[in-house]
Formats: structure tokens, C-alpha cells, sequence
């Protein structure tokens, strides 16, 4: 408290963080930049932690080191400020659609025979590869869909040639498709 002329002055934490703004807010600006390199989240992130200190009780014995003001304890109240916001985002799971997918989907229902048809193709294309080919254009196949390769990166991994693995493939493709359309599952 201040007397002066009979009056008292009372000190509160909005007149401490006033000039602390007018003092020192390009510094706290400068620090919130080097965390987050962006103005925009700088500045915002520098208007919580005066919010912050707003709230807190013995803000001029936490700040203020004797005389001069604790500048490595308000960079470490930043940094911390800054961290939570990271951790909070991280929780927060946003689901973006846009208005015209999510009307789509409301209508979309389920679908009995397609989904009869596609255990059926799968049924048949199992079939297909244990049964009516040969162990090589099977497992040739299956490597090629299941490990997602492409005709050149098969090739380096097996050392079969890329004419040898196009033939296999392309026959094994049109063999499963032959037997998809006489089964009606194919168009």
C-alpha cells in the first residue's frame, strides 16, 4: 500500500499486469513466437498466460525477485502454458465433414446383397488360388495383394523377372474375373 497525501493506493494484480504489458510485452511476445512460431498463436497464448496471471493470489511476491522482475519465471510460465495447450489439442479428436458427406451418409443403409456378393467373390478367389492354379501363380498372387507391391518391387524382392510376374499375374487375374462373371458376381 501507498500513502500519499492521506490517500491509500492499493496495488492489484490487473496494475501489475498492465505494466507488465507495457514493459515487457515484445519480450513475452519474442518468447511465445520461439515456442510456437506463429504470431497469431503467439499473441494468443501470451493473452492466457496474462489471464493467468490475473488469477494469481501473490502475483507480485512470484513475479518480482527483490526489485526486478523474475523474467526466467514468466518464460517458464509461458513454456508450461504453451505444453498444455499442445497436450489439450492432442485430446481433442475433430471430425471435419463436409455438410454434403455427412447428409450422404444419414441416407446411405446397408446393403444384404452386396455384402452377400463380395463374401462370395472372396470365397471364390480363395478357391481360385488354392485349387484351380498353380503354387507358383498362387503364392505369386497372394505376395503381390498382400504385401501391396508393385510388378518392380516384387521383382527385386524375388528376383523373377518383370515379364515373368505380369504373365503370372495378368493370368491369374483373368482366370478369378472368368470365374466371377460365370458365377454372375462379376459384370
Amino acid at each position: 500500500m501507498n500513502t500519499r497525501h492521506g490517500k491509500t493506493n492499493m496495488i492489484t494484480n490487473s496494475d501489475r499486469v498492465a505494466a507488465l504489458y507495457k514493459k515487457h510485452h515484445s519480450w513475452l511476445i519474442a518468447c511465445a513466437f520461439n515456442l510456437t512460431s506463429n504470431k497469431e498463436e503467439a499473441e494468443s497464448l501470451i493473452q492466457d498466460v496474462y489471464l493467468q496471471l490475473l488469477e494469481m493470489p501473490d502475483l507480485e511476491k512470484i513475479i518480482y525477485n527483490t526489485t526486478d522482475l523474475n523474467l526466467f519465471y514468466l518464460y517458464k510460465i509461458i513454456k508450461s502454458k504453451f505444453l498444455n495447450n499442445i497436450k489439450a489439442n492432442q485430446k481433442l479428436h475433430k471430425v471435419a465433414l463436409k455438410p454434403e458427406l455427412a447428409d450422404n451418409t444419414a441416407e446411405e443403409e446397408y446393403d444384404d446383397q452386396e455384402d452377400e456378393n463380395t463374401e462370395k467373390l472372396l470365397l471364390l478367389v480363395t478357391e481360385t488360388l488354392s485349387g484351380s492354379l498353380h503354387w507358383f501363380d498362387s503364392k505369386l498372387f497372394t505376395t503381390y495383394i498382400d504385401d501391396d507391391h508393385s510388378i518392380q518391387s516384387l521383382s527385386d524382392a524375388t528376383k523373377i523377372s518383370k515379364n515373368a510376374i505380369f504373365t503370372s499375374l495378368r493370368k491369374t487375374k483373368l482366370l478369378i474375373r472368368k470365374r466371377a462373371q460365370d458365377e454372375n458376381l462379376y459384370s
